[in-house]
């Protein structure tokens, strides 16, 4: 596993959390967290994949 691959599962983690608060709890700023982490997770993800 390469560093983006690790560095990639805790900010999906994080993007799971923030969009389960932001389904809950109704706050615009969780649902915002949560996508930008997601996109982070993925980018990771993918450069991970590459290299």
């Amino acid at each position: 596993m390469t560093t983006f691959s690790i560095i990639a599962i805790p900010f999906f983690i994080a993007a799971v959390v923030m969009l389960i608060l932001a389904a809950t709890q109704k706050k615009l700023v969780y649902l915002t967290l949560g996508v930008s982490f997601m996109v982070l997770s993925v980018a990771n993800a993918v450069l991970g994949i590459a290299t």
